[in-house]
């Protein structure tokens, strides 16, 4: 039997490392809610399938946005991404917007706490390009990086446009997922401090296009230029890479005090992909936002769970404070709630203010979730954008791919298509030119409001079926008052660009 002194020993060493637990959170980039084995779908996950049956699998969790630049800043902050200056999807050499300096990151809380802090793989909240200068993940509080600023390029396989610490390193071997946690792996082995409780934020580019994956792989899924095939091998890939790591840190005895998060920045391009809920990637409708939600942490949370609570990416700095026993960052209103009481069983979970999405690019300016309802408002203003131009250039792509133009979502089928040439590339740069965010449309966008309004109960119809606003005149007139008053709020915050 241990000595007295030993036991009570150990139970204060094991409260003081559970309070304060290694941080990883894995974001894949495009994947559905619907896409891995564990939350039912067609993907051998075997690694995110064992972190779920032995963590807390969220079944309701929601990303930060339904398009990528706005989702990864809510992410990093707690906050609402117009808030943090984004207000769309980011092209670096076009906009001026990027995730504000002033904004307080996970990375910068848990570096202020004493950890050595790591991002690794896709950033996309700004990257200096040209004259166009905007802080590097080095000025939002990470130690070391490792990635790009946008997608893999010229796709997942041999990617040239990696760079580390901002300094490009050049063409390399093998697929992107793979390539992100070898340097994972690396920085771990070599960091300066092997006792300082770490940080990392590893943010996959897969599976978003362009997608390409090894052919033992995809020939798991179907035929090697099947593109769902494809699609589904850059999701299995992400898994074994993965499954690298939480063999790495189980080797380096750190597994069981590493807090692992993953998630993905928002629903699928393919709608197959996203659990038959209405939307896809870029809609506010649940299709768009719903995501897997996997919590991790064998000495800090009871696994083998599943939560059903409303939730998302949102409240991630929030939670990781609350886990870690860190204080939140202080003078910023945060909009995410901590999920600590759900997560550990103590004490009881509240909410300050409903989960709030505002996207200004696309017709649901605003979505606003409540208990089993939410209520979307609909904008009254249109962009001076040259939409003709726009379809006449879809049409062309659509014909070179052959894709069919009349079906539906040409505009994600004709961006997402694994075909390439030099024309379809010089179509798909102007295509992007046209479609994306302007911030001369900014004016527009703080005198704008809201055309109507939408109620749906999902509990009783999961697939926003039917509009029950006029039903429920009380319920919609209750949410109505929440949501414009979170939207003026946000508004009072956003910035305008350039002016800053």
């Amino acid at each position: 039997m241990k000595p007295l002194l030993t036991l009570i020993t150990f139970a204060a060493f094991s409260i003081q490392a559970a309070s304060k637990p290694n941080v990883v959170i894995l974001l894949a980039d495009d994947l559905g809610s619907q896409d891995l084995g564990c939350y039912g779908g067609p993907v051998k996950t075997p690694t995110l399938d064992k972190l779920a049956a032995r963590g807390v699998k969220f079944t309701d969790f929601h990303a930060g946005a339904a398009v990528c630049s706005p989702s990864r800043a809510t992410l990093l902050t707690g906050r609402q991404n117009l808030r943090t200056g984004i207000y769309g999807v980011l092209q670096d050499h076009m906009h001026d917007m990027h995730l504000l300096e002033r904004e307080v990151t996970i990375a910068e809380v848990l570096q202020k706490a004493g950890y050595g802090t790591a991002h690794f793989g896709k950033w996309h909240v700004g990257m200096t390009s040209g004259k166009r200068k905007k802080p590097s993940p080095t000025q939002h509080g990470f130690d070391y990086w490792f990635g790009l600023s946008n997608g893999a390029q010229p796709s997942h396989r041999n990617p040239t446009n990696f760079m580390r610490n901002g300094k490009r390193v050049g063409p390399m071997k093998g697929y992107s997922c793979q390539i992100v946690v070898d340097d994972v792996i690396n920085w771990l082995e070599t960091k300066p401090d092997p006792d300082q409780p770490f940080f990392m934020n590893i943010w996959f580019n897969e599976p978003h296009s362009k997608l390409a994956a090894p052919d033992e792989i995809v020939s798991i899924y179907g035929d090697l230029k099947d593109e769902a095939a494809i699609y589904s091998a850059t999701v299995d890939n992400t898994d074994r890479a993965i499954g690298r790591l939480v063999e790495k840190l189980e080797a380096m005895g750190e597994l069981d005090n590493t807090l692992i998060i993953y998630s993905s920045d928002h629903g699928s391009y393919r709608p197959d992909r996203n659990g038959g809920l209405k939307g896809s990637k870029g809609s506010y409708f649940q299709g768009g936002l719903r995501s897997p939600g996997i919590f991790f942490w064998p000495e800090g949370i009871r696994g083998g769970r599943i939560e059903n609570t409303p939730s998302g990416a949102v409240d991630l700095l929030p939670t990781i404070c609350g886990l870690a026993g860190i204080d939140k960052p202080k003078g910023v209103h945060l909009d995410g709630a901590d999920l600590t009481p759900l997560l550990t069983e103590s004490g009881s979970f509240t909410r300050a203010q409903p989960l709030f999405w505002l996207a200004p690019s696309s017709g649901q300016l605003a979505t606003l979730r409540d208990g089993q309802y939410t209520l979307m408002g609909f904008k009254d203003y249109q962009f001076p954008a040259d939409r003709k131009k726009l379809n006449e250039i879809l049409q062309k792509m659509a014909k070179m791919a052959g894709l069919d133009p009349s079906g539906p979502n040409l505009l994600s089928r004709v961006s997402n298509t694994t075909f390439s040439s030099p024309e379809y590339n010089r179509l798909r740069a102007e295509k992007v030119r046209l479609q994306t965010f302007q911030e001369s449309w900014i004016p527009i966008i703080k005198k704008g409001g809201f055309s109507r309004f939408a109620l749906y109960d999902l509990k009783a119809d999961p697939l926003q079926k039917k509009d029950i606003s006029k039903q429920r005149p009380k319920v919609t007139a209750r949410l109505k008052e929440k949501l414009l008053a979170l939207y003026k709020d946000v508004m009072a915050d956003a910035p305008d660009w350039p002016s800053k």
